[in-house]
């Protein structure tokens, strides 16, 4: 690198950084950066993210794409295989069960579920001797709160239904598409 100011004296660590730069962009290192870089930049989901949005809703096929048509491909042909021998999984008859319970209880079974990891977590903080009093305040609470979760007897429609739910709904939604003029 050539000095913009050469009767300047330059400290060390310019000096070495300038090597570093120097060394790194005539590594394999670098140049396997730049690859992946110009990769990334010519991929379609990227240049779909950094394109001007059109006025007009735009559909695209992810399966369509370079950068995750493979892996949804991948996916596609996993989720076959397992559909098939779901029919006689014991696995999907406890799934099945779980879900049931969702529907009629879904704050019982999260907080259930969250009790046990809380309490999981508490034992495993013991185990390693990293237990202080912000973590044991923490795991209490969150026990508490997991324990009120036991008390609902709410089921998902009657949850739905509820004012927070819509409001949680709302924030999640996708905007309407532009009226035409």
């Amino acid at each position: 690198m050539v000095d913009s100011n050469p009767g300047t004296p330059r400290s060390t660590l310019e000096t070495l950084g300038d090597r570093v730069r120097q060394g790194l962009s005539a590594s394999r290192l670098g140049g396997g950066v730049r690859t992946l870089a110009r990769f990334v930049r010519h991929s379609r989901l990227y240049r779909w993210f950094t394109t001007e949005p059109e006025p007009n809703v735009i559909v695209i096929d992810l399966r369509e794409t370079y950068t995750v048509g493979p892996f949804i491909r991948l996916l596609d042909r996993c989720l076959e295989g397992l559909s098939d021998a779901a029919t006689d999984s014991k696995t999907a008859d406890v799934v099945a069960r779980l879900e049931t319970a969702f529907r009629n209880r879904p704050l019982t079974v999260v907080g259930l579920a969250t009790a046990v990891t809380v309490l999981v977590s508490l034992l495993v903080s013991v185990a390693l001797g990293r237990l202080g009093t912000a973590l044991l305040v923490t795991h209490a609470a969150l026990v508490l709160v997991s324990l009120l979760g036991l008390r609902s007897e709410r089921t998902l429609e009657e949850l739905t239904e509820t004012r927070a739910w819509t409001l949680l709904a709302a924030a999640f939604e996708p905007p309407e598409p532009p009226e035409k003029r």
